[in-house]
């Protein structure tokens, strides 16, 4: 069978990009601006991690998958961490914690039309609030008396508040309000109630070294220490954690 050249050409960097094997695979969420596979490099956090590692010469290969799973897969053995992990999530699935990558605000979100006023979380009992299942929410305001119904990824949860299911959603600010601008049909119908509930560090997670491998978690740093230095670290988080318009 003949083939235009260009098509040998496409052929031929195909199976050049098939033979190129990771360093290190890493598993993630859905959990834009920070991590999405559908954004330029992945989102803020996956950008900030092949950078990283790129820097000191090694291929990282992030995969996405709901959340449930991310944490499954880090018994599997065949992932070396996990992006982007709050401090709970960390210890819980015993894993050496990166420098904090980023300062989430953790709060509500509610319907425009009827904010939820409330002077402390204990005058929420009762109340239905939307949660993922398997985030490591602080217990301080999980366990505080409202009424946490899981679902098994953020948008939903939003639309779930849309249509008067949940009277609060769970959820950091930056990512609702990303998830928010980019759905038309909840886009002025949900916002932010401040203030915030906590404000979390943003972690990458490593196992712990295994023979005949580096200290992925020291490399990362190394990685890290070299953007900050370059000014990358700062250009990479301003461009991509814009809510888009």
């Amino acid at each position: 069978m003949r083939f235009p050249l260009a098509h040998w050409a496409l052929l031929c960097c195909l199976l050049l990009s098939c033979g190129v094997r990771a360093d290190l695979r890493l598993a993630t969420l859905e959990y834009p601006p920070y991590c999405s596979q559908y954004l330029p490099q992945g989102g803020s956090i996956v950008e900030l991690t092949t950078r990283a590692f790129a820097s000191q010469g090694y291929k990282v290969q992030v995969d996405f998958m709901p959340w449930a799973r991310v944490r499954a897969a880090l018994h599997s053995g065949h992932y070396q961490g996990a992006l982007a992990l709050w401090p709970r999530e960390v210890v819980e699935e015993n894993l050496r914690a990166s420098r904090p990558l980023f300062y989430s605000e953790l709060g509500f979100f509610v319907r425009a039309d009827s904010p939820v006023r409330f002077n402390n979380l204990a005058e929420l009992k009762g109340r239905k609030v939307g949660v993922v299942r398997g985030y490591g929410y602080p217990a301080s305001v999980l366990h505080s008396g409202f009424s946490a119904e899981e679902a098994v990824d953020d948008i939903s949860n939003l639309r779930k508040l849309e249509a008067r299911r949940f009277d609060l959603v769970l959820l950091e600010r930056v990512v609702g309000q990303y998830l928010i601008a980019k759905d038309e049909h909840l886009r002025g119908k949900l916002q932010w109630q401040s203030p915030a509930l906590e404000r979390i560090p943003l972690l990458a997670g490593f196992t712990a070294p295994q023979p005949g491998q580096p200290d992925w978690a020291h490399v990362y740093e190394r990685g890290l220490k070299t953007l900050l230095a370059s000014g990358e670290y700062m250009r990479i988080l301003e461009r991509q954690n814009t809510p888009p318009r």
